[in-house]
């Protein structure tokens, strides 16, 4: 007898160990799609929709004046909002696009902050202002 065969224990072969990593794999990605990890991306795709929209509305119909971002109108569904037919400002919208808090009704970039966050959000929608 030699000492190698006294020596060999248990081994598991390749093919097992791959199959038990693409398994854990698929357990973890199968959680994260239940637990919501994927889905969160959802509501940035619905908001920037939305923005387009309103920018495009901007950008054909006003001739890209900042001025008019108040008057620009779209259907938004922002995340806690039970009315799917809720319709919100660019100026509204525009909140979220610069970084200053979420889409709420009645708060506005273009209400009692002036004319440079109109400004600014026009520039955000690719306008040369």
């Amino acid at each position: 007898m030699l000492i190698s065969d006294l020596m060999k224990g248990m081994d598991l072969p390749i093919n097992m160990i791959v199959i038990v990593a693409v398994a854990v794999l698929v357990l973890v990605v199968t959680a994260g799609f239940f637990g919501g990890f994927f889905a969160r991306g959802i509501g940035d795709i619905d908001f920037n929709k939305a923005f387009d929209g309103a920018c495009n509305q901007l950008r054909t119909s006003y001739n890209c004046d900042p001025e008019r971002i108040g008057v620009v109108s779209v259907l938004y569904q922002p995340p806690g909002i039970s009315d799917p037919r809720s319709s919100f400002t660019l100026g509204e919208l525009c909140v979220q696009k610069l970084g200053q808090g979420d889409v709420k009704k009645g708060v506005s970039v273009g209400s009692g902050r002036g004319n440079e966050q109109a400004t600014a959000c026009a520039r955000s929608c690719g306008c040369a202002v």
